[in-house]
């Protein structure tokens, strides 16, 4: 059983917390949050009993063994590796750092101090993405060719707010490219048996705003296995929210990738404990005439108590196969170069 800390009081510390409810392996003991009104309401829904206006006198709390860092990208490098050196384990959201350089530096603060490190890549912890890996591995759709992860909505221009700061982390390729990236080397990794590739070819383009950062930006990738991959991510364009692998013998289409059964996603107060998780769905199309098969993947619990269960489950090995250590490097080199070649630097 895990004491949980919880770093940074905004929308997304709200939703795990919620999730928490749906899990015996641990329990949040303490937020701390900068904001007083945001903490206040996330330690009154939740009941948590501990509250500190700084980070460090989360990491001061002995009784703490794992922090979930919830703040900003720019600022996970610098805690994460404050919590390593407080001998805490770790669940920082993605992505994981601003750069790959940053995220090496984390990497290597959790193995000097043997501290357990993820990032929070929850859709990797659901059973939706392992469902999709075996029938890939079990040559449902033949050899794969293709492979093509979109994420992307209309965001409104406000060069104030931060998803179009480029100090703090803004643009598509940061917030939303890094779940197709993650997912594509996922995909030609699990069609060789591996737990993920990382592309020998990137070209990409984008559409860079006034304020610096990405509005559109799409990359074109092969791997070593000669799987072909493309990822879009735009934060001014509807361009969709799913996954598609084409084979030699058919099409897996993935409608809700990134937030399947998700109820404490969109929640504003905290679920009922009886609360029934729906399940997701997975299209196979054979080529041909065949008929679509639907595939329902069954669940017990929200997406991100599937993510904090991961945790707990892989706590001695300091590192879990759903977003392993080298995985997540290989995804910040791949978000890196896309950046690079679109003209964003952060």
């Amino acid at each position: 059983m895990l004491n949980w800390g919880v770093m940074s009081a905004g929308g997304i510390a709200y939703v795990f917390c919620n999730a928490m409810r749906f899990t015996d392996s641990g329990d949040i003991l303490a937020v701390a949050s900068r904001t007083q009104s945001r903490m206040d309401r996330l330690a009154d829904d939740f009941g948590i009993p501990r509250q500190y206006t700084s980070y460090d006198e989360l990491l001061a709390d002995d009784d703490i063994d794992a922090i979930y860092i919830a703040t900003i990208h720019p600022l996970h490098a610098e805690w994460a590796i404050k919590c390593a050196e407080a001998g805490k384990h770790i669940l920082v959201e993605k992505p994981i750092s601003m750069n790959h350089a940053e995220a090496a530096a984390m990497v290597d603060a959790a193995r000097e101090n043997d501290v357990f490190l993820m990032e929070a890549f929850m859709y990797r912890c659901h059973p939706q993405i392992q469902r999709l890996v075996q029938l890939i591995q079990d040559g449902v759709i033949g050899d794969i060719h293709v492979v093509r992860a979109t994420f992307g909505g209309q965001v409104g221009f406000n060069p104030q707010s931060r998803i179009y700061n480029r100090e703090m982390g803004g643009g598509g390729i940061l917030d939303l490219g890094c779940y197709t990236a993650s997912v594509v080397r996922l995909i030609a990794g699990a069609a060789d048996g591996k737990l993920f590739l990382h592309p020998t070819v990137i070209r990409a383009t984008g559409k860079v705003g006034p304020t610096g950062v990405d509005h559109v930006a799409a990359a074109a990738l092969k791997f070593e296995n000669d799987i072909v991959a493309d990822i879009v991510a735009a934060v001014e364009g509807n361009v969709g929210r799913g996954v598609s692998v084409h084979g030699s013998e058919g099409v897996i289409t993935v409608p809700n990738p990134w937030l399947p059964s998700s109820p404490c996603r969109g929640a504003k107060e905290p679920l009922p404990l009886d609360t029934v998780f729906p399940s997701s769905t997975i299209i196979v199309q054979p080529h041909g005439e065949g008929e679509p098969t639907e595939i329902e993947v069954p669940v017990d619990r929200d997406l991100f108590t599937y993510e904090a269960d991961t945790v707990a489950n892989h706590i001695n090995a300091r590192q879990a196969p759903a977003m392993s250590w080298d995985d997540t490097l290989s995804n910040m080199q791949l978000l890196d170069m896309w950046c690079e070649q679109v003209g964003v630097v952060h």
